[in-house]
């Protein structure tokens, strides 16, 4: 899974178990709203337990819930749980062409300062942000807030 798509679809699993407001949902559950794979879900899942973001329940009954706050997740807390490789490839080095084979050094300040930029963003956008905005696009097309997707 491309790292955008992954950081996006953590999101969504945080926002989701935050929008159904229960206690515990399935791979199976999430992986509905998501449109993917529950085996996907529990890849993603893994690492955000792992961050401390969600908990699970082993069995029948089990699942996933939130373990903080939706207030205190922010969107970079998200970002590092999930993000297993630099958001910029480094380039392929060809030893023979010049270019090539300095082409990291070049590229190397500008793509680390460019993750970097995105940190303060991402820290003050949380959860509970994104609730709120969802709450108000689902009011505005006069969409029932509490339902399972299907």
């Amino acid at each position: 899974m491309k790292a955008d798509a992954k950081y996006t679809t953590a999101i969504h699993i945080c926002l989701y178990l935050h929008f159904r407001g229960e206690a515990l949902l399935s791979s199976k559950e999430i992986g509905v709203s998501v449109n993917t794979n529950p085996v996907v879900i529990r890849r993603i899942t893994s690492e955000l337990r792992a961050a401390g973001i969600l908990g699970s329940v082993a069995g029948k009954q089990g699942g996933f819930h939130l373990t903080k706050n939706v207030e205190q997740i922010s969107l970079w807390e998200i970002y590092l749980a999930v993000s297993d490789r630099e958001l910029f490839n480094k380039p392929k080095v060809n030893p023979e062409c010049p270019v090539s084979r300095n082409l990291s050094k070049l590229v190397n300040a500008p793509f680390s300062a460019a993750e970097l930029a995105m940190r303060p963003v991402l820290e003050k956008q949380t959860i509970a942000d994104l609730y709120t905005k969802l709450q108000h696009v689902l009011d505005s097309e006069n969409q029932i807030v509490s339902v399972a997707c299907k």
